[in-house]
C-alpha cells in the first residue's frame, strides 16, 4: 500500500513540474507557423498561345526556409472514377512564375509551398487558347472572286473584365499562312472535328486548315481527280468519326475525300453518270448526316433508304415519284423524314416522306402526307436561303431583307415576315446555334461603302435582336457559322 502511495505522489509532482515548462520545440504539439499565400490571378486562367503564365505571389511568412515548387501538366481526368491523373513537370522554384505557353490545351498548374513546419498546395486551371479558338466565322467572296475569312472571337472572362469589345478581323487565311490567299469561287466551309474545310469551286480545291490556328494543313486538288469535275458543294459533319467528305459536279459524278488517305475517290453508292444540280445535307438525332442529291433536269431526288425495287445502290430516286414536277426545295426534318416542295401542273405541293423512304406495307414510296399549298407560295423559291429549326418544327427562310418563319407541318407559308432587316440588306446565308435558340443571318448590301457583308443575330423563338448588329465586317458572305472549340 505504501508503494502505491509513493508512485501516486511521484506522478503528481511530475505533473506539476511539466505545467511550469514552456514547450518551444518543433514537435507536433508545438505551434505551427502557417504560410498565407495570395496571388494576383484567379483559380482559372485564360490566355493565348505564346502568352506567359504570369503569377505574382504575396505571403505573410518571414522565415528564410520557405521553398516554392511550380509544376504543370495537361489536365487529365479518368473517365471511370473521375480521378485526376495529370502528370506534372516542374517549371519553377521562385515565389513568382513567368512561364511561356507553347501548346494549346487545358492544363493543371500546381504550386507547392513548404517550410520547416509543413506544406501547402494550390491548384490553377489554365486554358491556353488560340486567337481563333471559338467565335463567329464568315467565309466571304471578294470582289475579285477569291475567298476570304473573317472571324470574331468570343472573349474570355478576363477580356470582358478588361472592358474589351468583340470585333471582326479580316483576311485571316492570308494572315495565318504567310500571305497566301484562298482560291476563286468560294462555295462552302465546314468544321470537322479539329479541321476546317473550305471549298473553292472555281479553283477546284478544298483547303484543310487547323480549326484553331487557321494554318493550312493540306490542299485537295480536284484536277487530279477528273479534268471536268468542278466541285459545287461540301458534304460533311462535325465529328472525329467523319472520315469522308463528298462533293458533286454539275458535269456529273460524286467524289469523296478520304480524309485519312488525303486522296479523292469516286463515291460509288451513287450512279456516277447523274449530273446532280444541288444537294441538301444536315446532321440529325438518329444518324450523323442525312443527304439529298437533287437532279433538277430529270426531276429526281436521290436519298438513302430501303429500295424494294433495286438493291444496287443505297441511294435511289424515290421510285421516280417526282417525275414531271419542278422541284423547288428539299430538306429533312429532325426525324430524318424527307420533305419536298414542288410544282405540279401549276399547283404547289409539300410532300413528306418517311425516313426509310419505302413503306414496308405497300413496298412503294412511304408518303406520310402530301398537301397543296395555296398562299404566298412564291415567297419560298429555289433561291431561298433557309434553315430548319427543330425545337419549333419550322423553317426560317430569307427573301431579300426579310426572314419568314414557316411551321411547315401545320400551316401555310405566312405573309408576315418574322424578321425585317434594314433596307438594302439581302440575306446570303444563315445558320443556327447548336441548341437552335439563336439564328445567325449574314447579309450583303451592294450600296454599303467598304466591306458590304454584315452579321445579325436573333432569338429563334421571339425574333428579337441579340446584341448589336455587326455591319460592314466581311466580304459578300458565302457561309456563316459559330465555330466551337
Amino acid at each position: 500500500m505504501k508503494r502505491i502511495h509513493n508512485i501516486i505522489s511521484f506522478l503528481v509532482i511530475l505533473l506539476l513540474f511539466s505545467s511550469c515548462y514552456d514547450d518551444e520545440s518543433s514537435l507536433a504539439s508545438g505551434k505551427i507557423a502557417e504560410i498565407q499565400v495570395t496571388s494576383n490571378v484567379k483559380d482559372t486562367i485564360n490566355l493565348y498561345l505564346g502568352d506567359n503564365i504570369s503569377i505574382q505571389n504575396q505571403y505573410s511568412y518571414t522565415g528564410d526556409d520557405i521553398t516554392w515548387q511550380w509544376s504543370i501538366g495537361k489536365y487529365t481526368e479518368n473517365a471511370v472514377d473521375k480521378k485526376i491523373t495529370t502528370a506534372f513537370k516542374e517549371i519553377g522554384t521562385e515565389a513568382n512564375l513567368e512561364y511561356k505557353t507553347t501548346e494549346l490545351g487545358h492544363y493543371f498548374l500546381r504550386l507547392v509551398t513548404s517550410n520547416k513546419y509543413g506544406s501547402d498546395i494550390k491548384y490553377y486551371h489554365v486554358f491556353v487558347n488560340s486567337e481563333f479558338e471559338e467565335g463567329y466565322l464568315i467565309l466571304g467572296r471578294r470582289e475579285d472572286g477569291k475567298g476570304s475569312l473573317a472571324f470574331m472571337k468570343t472573349l474570355t472572362p478576363e477580356e470582358v473584365e478588361q472592358g474589351l469589345q468583340p470585333e471582326f478581323r479580316q483576311n485571316l487565311f492570308a494572315y495565318t499562312n504567310g500571305g497566301d490567299e484562298l482560291g476563286e469561287g468560294p462555295v462552302d466551309c465546314d468544321k470537322v472535328y479539329d479541321k476546317l474545310y473550305i471549298l473553292c469551286g472555281k479553283a477546284r480545291k478544298v483547303y484543310q486548315l487547323d480549326a484553331k490556328s487557321f494554318q493550312l494543313v493540306h490542299e485537295f486538288d480536284y484536277t487530279m481527280y477528273g479534268n471536268d469535275f468542278v466541285p459545287q458543294d461540301l458534304i460533311s459533319y462535325d465529328s472525329r468519326y467523319c472520315s469522308e467528305i463528298y462533293s458533286t459536279s454539275p458535269n456529273g459524278g460524286v467524289a469523296k475525300i478520304q480524309v485519312a488517305d488525303l486522296e479523292i475517290f469516286p463515291y460509288t453508292d451513287l450512279p456516277q453518270n447523274v449530273k446532280f444540280t444541288r444537294t441538301y445535307d444536315r446532321p440529325n438525332e438518329f444518324s450523323s448526316k442525312v443527304i439529298a442529291f437533287i437532279d433538277d433536269v430529270n426531276s429526281k431526288v436521290y436519298a438513302s433508304g430501303f429500295n424494294a425495287a433495286d438493291f444496287s445502290f443505297s441511294y435511289f430516286p424515290c421510285y421516280d415519284y417526282f417525275d414531271g414536277r419542278e422541284i423547288i426545295q428539299v430538306f429533312f426534318d429532325v426525324d430524318g423524314n424527307l420533305i419536298v416542295y414542288t410544282i405540279n401542273n401549276g399547283k404547289y405541293y409539300l410532300t413528306k416522306i418517311g425516313s426509310s423512304l419505302t413503306s414496308f406495307e405497300t413496298m412503294a414510296l412511304d408518303v406520310v402526307y402530301e398537301r397543296e399549298c395555296t398562299t404566298n407560295v412564291t415567297l419560298f423559291n429555289k433561291n431561298s436561303i433557309f434553315e430548319v429549326n427543330d425545337p419549333n418544327s419550322c423553317l426560317f427562310f430569307g427573301n431579300q431583307n426579310l426572314v419568314y418563319k414557316w411551321a411547315y407541318n401545320q400551316s401555310e407559308i405566312p405573309s408576315t415576315p418574322f424578321i425585317t432587316l434594314p433596307d438594302g440588306e439581302v440575306v446570303k446565308c444563315m445558320n443556327q446555334s447548336a441548341d437552335h435558340k439563336q439564328l445567325y443571318i449574314a447579309t450583303y448590301n451592294s450600296q454599303r461603302a467598304g466591306l458590304k457583308g454584315s452579321l445579325y443575330i436573333y432569338n429563334s423563338d421571339t425574333g428579337k435582336a441579340i446584341g448589336k448588329p455587326y455591319e460592314g465586317v466581311a466580304d459578300e458572305p458565302v457561309k456563316v457559322m459559330y465555330k466551337v472549340k
